[in-house]
């Protein structure tokens, strides 16, 4: 197919920044969100996602985000420039299980990379070791295959045999592993989708044993979405941001998952001083979008009225609000 007749998704924020839609934002994105072009949903079935086999939900949504369908030689051309102008600092592509998946995703990388020099993110499922050098050599900077699930048990239910759905997790982390070979550590990243019956033992374990392998962990809040196969509570606004808030201590080298105490599950001792815990949450970086460098994700996956992940550091306003969900004084 001709590259200038190729249609690719991009989310409404990165069109507004590109000027190819008229959007009021108080957060641009700073990294340009895409996913390859495709009328057939998902091969996969996973329950939350309104791409997936089983799903009647609109195929433009990805958690809150919208992804419509627009010319690429289009998109191509104003993200060099974007780029060079300092408004985009990123492209991460995202990918789905199509009969053409492959081709469609190389061909959005060579088209992304002839305009520009920009670090380009992938995203994508278990592929194997060959796809992995190929990406790499095409201009891949960061790999990322997302778990969501912060268990095997959550995985089988959300995303394999539990969902009718071909994804494994042996598969998954014996791809993380392989990622991690070609990529090396800090280039390879996962997903954690925190909110859909996990505890907060269950995500900070998983993602202390993450952080020790060199796996960068981005943190998503459940969304419920319109159609689609889960419909589970939005994430308890307390338990995710305790998550998040062991996250920031273990990826900065400040604690780890050993030194905490649990009770039932929820984390109820840090095991760092209340000195040091309260300038980390007053610093507010803890609360911050997590993933790759320069991905801030605005309103991916919440809204105004329910901040988890912030794109720039959080007001003192939106600080106080944090620390009553944290049960701080």
């Amino acid at each position: 197919m001709d590259t200038g007749s190729r249609m690719v998704r991009a989310s409404i924020g990165t069109l507004g920044v590109l000027g190819m839609e008229l959007v009021f934002m108080d957060s641009p994105p700073t990294t340009a969100y895409l996913q390859i072009y495709s009328e057939e949903r998902c091969r996969a079935n996973c329950r939350f996602c309104a791409q997936a086999r089983g799903s009647e939900a609109d195929l433009t949504r990805i958690a809150r985000g919208i992804y419509p369908p627009v010319e690429l030689a289009t998109v191509v051309e104003r993200l060099g420039k974007a780029y060079v102008h300092g408004y985009i600092r990123r492209v991460c592509i995202q990918t789905m299980m199509t009969a053409g998946m492959w081709e469609d995703a190389t061909t959005l990388i060579r088209e992304v990379r002839r305009t520009s020099h920009v670090p380009i993110s992938f995203s994508t499922h278990p592929l194997g070791v060959e796809r992995y050098h190929t990406l790499k050599e095409l201009g891949v900077e960061h790999l990322t295959i997302p778990l969501d699930a912060c268990t095997e048990e959550l995985f089988d239910e959300i995303k394999g045999r539990g969902a009718n759905s071909p994804h494994c997790w042996s598969a998954h982390l014996s791809g993380l592993a392989d990622a991690l070979h070609v990529f090396g550590p800090g280039k390879v990243g996962t997903h954690l989708i925190i909110g859909m019956g996990e505890s907060d033992e269950d995500a900070i374990r998983r993602i202390d044993q993450l952080c020790r392998d060199g796996i960068i962990t981005a943190l998503f809040a459940y969304t419920s979405v319109k159609s689609s196969r889960m419909h589970y509570n939005c994430c308890d606004p307390s338990h995710y941001r305790r998550v998040q808030l062991a996250h920031h201590l273990i990826y900065t080298g400040i604690d780890r998952y050993d030194e905490m105490r649990f009770e039932d599950g929820r984390v109820v001792n840090y095991g760092i001083g209340t000195e040091l815990l309260d300038r980390v949450v007053r610093a507010g970086e803890a609360f911050q979008t997590t993933g790759c460098p320069a991905c801030n994700r605005p309103y991916a996956t919440e809204t105004h009225r329910s901040m988890r992940n912030f794109p720039q550091k959080p007001t003192e306003s939106q600080l106080e609000g944090i620390r009553k969900e944290l049960d701080m004084p």
